[in-house]
């Protein structure tokens, strides 16, 4: 399961930063509106060689909305800095 946390970063920023600029206040809040979605739509599939961004990008549309909220902030805050 902790894959599946440490992946939720490189999905949501696959486009927009690097995972180790998040702040630890959007990595949380990440992890609490996406992890049950990408538990859900990407089973078995552990983060590295983009396995997890292409499942979740492949079923954007079946993400929560939390879950696609959030990824929207986040990226904006990080295009930001």
């Amino acid at each position: 399961m902790r894959r599946i946390y440490l992946g939720i970063a490189f999905v949501a920023m696959a486009s927009a930063a690097s995972a180790q600029q998040l702040s630890m206040s959007d990595m949380m809040q990440l992890r609490q509106d996406c992890g049950a979605d990408i538990a859900r739509l990407c089973p078995g599939i552990t983060p590295g060689g983009g396995r997890l961004i292409e499942c979740v990008r492949d079923k954007k549309d079946r993400l929560s909305k939390s879950c696609t909220d959030t990824m929207g902030k986040v990226m904006a805050s990080q295009k930001k800095n």
